[in-house]
């Protein structure tokens, strides 16, 4: 029953609202999460040297998050993104050169890495090479057994086959949603039906799941052999900010808990759904959603 070392890679920043701002950034988001859930959730990012830097370190120690792997760029910003919203949905503008976009690699990722149960990272935070680097050695330095999961997110232009590829490359599990498919299909190839493209993902990158979100209609999940389909629960959004990273945090979370595919995808559609529900992308959770317990030995 001990906690699992769950490492989120990339991007901490501010969504910047109407009202105010709001901590964000997918890694960032999927980090609280898995804290929330009782793991050890370690978010390994950039800050400026600066009151946002300093407000996002606190955030995220507030929400029991491992903070000691955020570096500090004196030269650069912390990370900021204006949003506006439309019916509840949001467009971004996500600042460009930021601290973020800089995590350097140092020699203690490689024993941090080592010990993950498993890791989290994405394609925009791959937007400049700095990070890019460090993302791609840490998942290469993962142990074997490591569940290295790429979480697809596509923002504006800040994508390129080539990161697509060697993500890919580097991961076990992809997890995206029913918007990114066509965006893959341009990158990696393929016209067949949805079902065949995601089953032959799967074989082309040898991976060991590939999990589809459709929203408010659930998930599929595709591994070797079977296709697993989760209907989703019908709720009164409020905001979807933040809602993905909750669905992948607690899909991971149950998956290295031992659990079958169609309770992991049960679990997160759960969570996923509970968080459109509230205000906030990372609102604390009631108990119920808690896989580790506080007194599981650390």
């Amino acid at each position: 029953d001990k906690k699992p070392l769950i490492v989120a890679l990339g991007e901490v920043l501010w969504d910047v609202f109407p009202d105010g701002a709001r901590l964000g950034g997918a890694p960032s988001n999927f980090a609280v999460h898995c804290a929330a859930l009782g793991a050890q959730g370690t978010l390994l990012s950039c800050v400026g040297d600066d009151a946002l830097g300093r407000d996002a370190v606190l955030a995220l120690s507030q929400h029991n998050v491992d903070t000691q792997w955020i570096q500090k760029d004196r030269t650069r910003s912390t990370g900021t993104v204006p949003v506006t919203l439309c019916d509840g949905q949001p467009s971004y503008e996500i600042v460009e050169d930021v601290a973020w976009d800089h995590i350097v690699w140092q020699q203690e990722f490689e024993a941090l890495a080592k010990s993950a149960n498993a890791i989290c990272f994405g394609t925009l935070s791959q937007r400049s090479l700095d990070s890019r680097k460090t993302i791609q050695l840490f998942a290469d330095a993962t142990k074997q057994d490591c569940l290295r999961v790429l979480d697809v997110n596509f923002r504006q232009h800040y994508h390129s086959a080539d990161v697509v590829k060697h993500s890919l490359a580097l991961a076990s599990v992809v997890k995206l949603n029913d918007d990114e498919v066509p965006i893959l299909r341009g990158y990696i190839g393929g016209d067949e039906d949805l079902d065949e493209f995601l089953k032959g993902l799967l074989k082309r990158f040898a991976l060991d799941l590939v999990v589809l979100t459709l929203g408010a209609d659930g998930c599929r999940i595709f591994s070797h052999g079977q296709v697993v389909t989760v209907a989703g629960v019908s709720q009164q959004v409020a905001n979807t900010v933040g809602a993905g990273d909750a669905f992948t945090a607690a899909f991971v979370g149950h998956y290295l808990n031992g659990d079958d595919l169609e309770v992991c995808a049960g679990r997160a559609n759960a969570l996923g759904g509970f968080v459109t529900t509230q205000d906030s992308g990372t609102p604390y959770l009631p108990s119920e959603f808690r896989i580790w317990s506080d007194n599981a030995n650390r």
